[in-house]
């Protein structure tokens, strides 16, 4: 009985002191309206509950910035620490539900407009549904951090799979994007899987730049721009610099069991369009140039038929060369195009443009040259058919 008398009275000493110490008395706020970061506050509903210790909870809160900041459920509770140290009674952590605003009014809170009756110290919340367009962005629970005066300084959260997001207000109605991650796999990018990225950039009430943009992935390197608009629907695109990546790994994640190998390098633009964010891996449109290195065409028979005269079906082999260079272009659920020139393999030369189809089927020509040993140059042409996995050669 002792202990469950101590317990009851320190929590209704605790609630008396946030009571009396830390909030707003209720006739003040019927009298003039609380203010938060130099910012009107506005609420529905205000009761007392125990978040965490002590708190007031207010309910349907709303920041007047241009447009308002809005959270569906807001428990304040004094910042002891402040309080112990300096005896000072204004700082106030918060706790809320979900909260949802645009971009332009969060970087606005990283400037103190006037007095205020409070200064948050932080903020935890549930949800944070980013208002970016006419698309809004959903993010899980996160937290709000603020400076001594009460202005905002970041905004972290973590989106799960290793990615975190962190976002800076800054002047102009923008705010600062830090994106980071460990092993990373993006339905945007199937083709890549990323050890490591870290992407900043900038973020408005309709777009979002991330400029510089670095990742380590398939023994290489990938960098560039993407841009996300959001009107009506989600709009992508990106331009990517590929260099040194393991081609194989690379090809075999979009046509498994492909049989080219070599060092990849190159520049490609990616665009999407789609009415959600995880919908925008579903409709992808990509091109762009490419060099490969020391690489290797397997079951591909053009230096056989080179050697050989007459038609049919040429026999495969293994080509190697120091280097070729190519394109391609494509989309979600069609046919892609792609060709390489200057396959260069000793006295073989050698240069091809033809289609896959979603499932791998090859459909095109392959030209070759031969230079013989008395200086001679052959020169024949061949139908390329088959699949990625075994490619065929067929002579006209």
């Amino acid at each position: 009985m002792p202990s469950f008398i101590l317990r009851t009275a320190r929590r209704a000493a605790g609630l008396l002191l946030c009571l009396q110490y830390a909030l707003a008395a209720p006739v003040v706020a019927a009298q003039e309206k609380p203010a938060w970061l130099g910012l009107p506050l506005e609420y529905a509903k205000q009761s007392y509950a125990f978040k965490g210790g002590p708190a007031v909870e207010l309910e349907r809160v709303r920041v007047l910035t241009s447009p308002a900041i809005e959270a569906d459920r807001v428990w304040v509770r004094p910042d002891w620490s402040a309080w112990m140290t300096r005896f000072e009674t204004q700082k106030v952590r918060l706790v809320a539900g979900a909260v949802t605003a645009r971009p332009a009014a969060l970087s606005r809170l990283g400037r103190v407009d006037g007095a205020s009756t409070k200064r948050v110290t932080r903020l935890e919340f549930g949800s944070l549904k980013l208002l970016f367009g006419d698309t809004p962005l959903q993010l899980p629970a996160g937290e709000m951090l603020f400076a001594d005066d009460g202005a905002l300084t970041r905004i972290r959260v973590a989106l799960g799979g290793g990615v975190s997001v962190e976002l800076v207000p800054r002047e102009g109605g923008r705010l600062g994007v830090l994106v980071q991650s460990g092993e990373l796999r993006w339905p945007v990018l199937p083709a890549f899987r990323l050890d490591s990225m870290v992407a900043q950039g900038e973020m408005t009430d309709d777009q979002i730049v991330l400029d510089r943009i670095g990742a380590n992935g398939d023994g290489g390197s990938l960098s560039g721009v993407i841009r996300l608009v959001s009107a009506g629907k989600f709009l992508l695109e990106g331009d990517l610099v590929m260099n040194s990546l393991r081609a194989r790994d690379v090809i075999q994640r979009l046509y498994p069991r492909a049989v080219v190998d070599g060092v990849l390098s190159g520049n490609l633009r990616v665009a999407s369009s789609a009415d959600s964010f995880d919908g925008l891996g579903r409709a992808i449109a990509v091109e762009g140039t490419y060099e490969l290195k020391s690489g290797s065409i397997d079951r591909f028979g053009l230096l056989e038929g080179m050697r050989r005269s007459g038609s049919g079906v040429v026999g495969g082999g293994l080509v190697r060369f120091d280097q070729l260079n190519g394109r391609f272009s494509g989309r979600s659920g069609a046919n892609a195009q792609a060709s390489f020139s200057n396959l260069v393999s000793g006295a073989l030369r050698g240069a091809s443009s033809f289609t896959l189809d979603p499932a791998g089927a090859l459909r095109g020509t392959v030209s070759g040259s031969l230079v013989l040993p008395g200086g001679e140059v052959v020169s024949r042409r061949f139908v390329l058919s088959g699949k990625v996995d075994a490619p065929t050669l067929t002579a006209p």
